[in-house]
């Protein structure tokens, strides 16, 4: 099989013929149909901190396939798999279980911080290849998909657009008619805008790509904002926001860069919500926190990892329903062969939504 390895940090991706996983007991091999390159796939291969602290900590190591946003076909199952079959279409949460759901935040319902967390593409090889294995410990939480949801759609529920249904809501429990800024209008921040639009708030989108914005107003933005990067025009932008809409209940950053963070707090009314998912770089792990004011406000700070697997029903019940649009989230499709062209792409902030691999061949 084909697949695409991070052998070396910030190197080109080796696309190389693999040997197809052999499937052991309680294992399900899957044929990958779609598979989202997160920005966090790209952060990886930066070697930025956060993410190679990931792949240390679940016990992943170089050389490893990488990609995490999987929709896949059952193609085999191992011995005592009795909940799946061959044939069955699934989504892989990008952050499951290690343990079979025997931690005690599993558990609780939060599979998506279990003690013993599986990530594809950083504990595990990952999607980035015709076939993936799902170990024994993590395949209780594969989710199956529900037909009539299109392929690329799946694959983003597994993490970019989960990550948004997270934050909205269950950290945040967004309510028609508030008002939310989304710092970031990539794959993420633009499923966040889908999301948020369809439960009824106002959004408004700050980002760097004119592209981004332009699909933001197609999701439902009220206001859009670009920004070249310098932190003075992101403080005019929010102080152009207070006139015109006032405090906003929420600030969504989906960037992970702390000068693109630290001028919208002084936005967040009483009591309101930061929402944080974006994954930062090196040297910028930290941002400078107003403390006086978030006491002032009692403003929350809530960090948002993926969405537990127990809570992805609500997401394909919305899209069979006509709800959600995700068709402006997606940038292009791209065979494999073309993963280090899409990582340039990235690195030049050029895509304008999520980049979908569905060829192998």
């Amino acid at each position: 099989m084909k697949a695409a390895r991070l052998v070396e940090f910030q190197k080109p991706l080796k696309v190389e013929d693999l040997d197809v996983p052999k499937v052991g007991k309680g294992d399900v091999l899957l044929k990958v149909i779609s598979c989202g390159i997160c920005r966090s796939d790209w952060h990886l291969w930066r070697g930025d901190p956060a993410l190679v602290a990931y792949m240390q900590w679940s016990g992943g190591k170089l050389p490893i396939t990488q990609g995490h946003e999987v929709y896949g076909e059952v193609v085999e199952v191992g011995e005592s798999v009795s909940r799946l079959k061959k044939g069955d279409r699934v989504v892989m949460p990008a952050s499951s279980t290690g343990d079979n759901r025997t931690c005690k935040y599993c558990m609780e319902g939060n599979s998506n911080v279990c003690e013993h967390l599986v990530i594809a593409g950083y504990g595990i090889d990952g999607c980035f290849a015709e076939y993936m294995l799902v170990p024994e410990r993590s395949v209780v939480d594969l989710v199956k998909v529900p037909d009539g949801i299109k392929a690329e759609w799946a694959a983003l529920t597994s993490c970019g657009f989960a990550t948004s249904w997270n934050a909205f809501t269950v950290k945040s429990n967004l309510k028609p008619g508030e008002t939310v800024v989304i710092i970031g209008a990539g794959g993420m921040g633009l499923s966040g805008i889908s999301i948020a639009n369809a439960l009824g708030a106002k959004v408004i989108a700050v980002d760097i790509n004119e592209r981004s914005l332009e699909k933001a107003k197609m999701l439902g933005s009220i206001e859009t904002y670009r920004y070249s990067g310098k932190s003075e025009e992101l403080n005019k932008i929010a102080e152009d926001i207070m006139k015109k809409y006032g405090s906003v209940d929420v600030v969504y950053d989906t960037t992970g860069i702390p000068e693109a963070i630290t001028p919208f707090l002084s936005l967040i009314r009483p009591q309101g919500t930061l929402l944080l998912a974006g994954l930062m770089m090196k040297g910028k792990e930290v941002f400078p926190l107003p403390a006086d004011l978030v006491v002032a406000r009692e403003i929350r700070i809530q960090g948002v990892l993926m969405l537990p697997a127990q809570k992805f029903d609500a997401i394909f019940n919305l899209m069979k329903e006509g709800r959600i649009n995700l068709d402006p989230v997606i940038y292009k499709t791209i065979s494999v062969d073309e993963i280090n062209d899409a990582y340039k792409e990235m690195s030049e902030y050029k895509n304008a939504g999520r980049i979908i691999i569905n060829k192998f061949s």
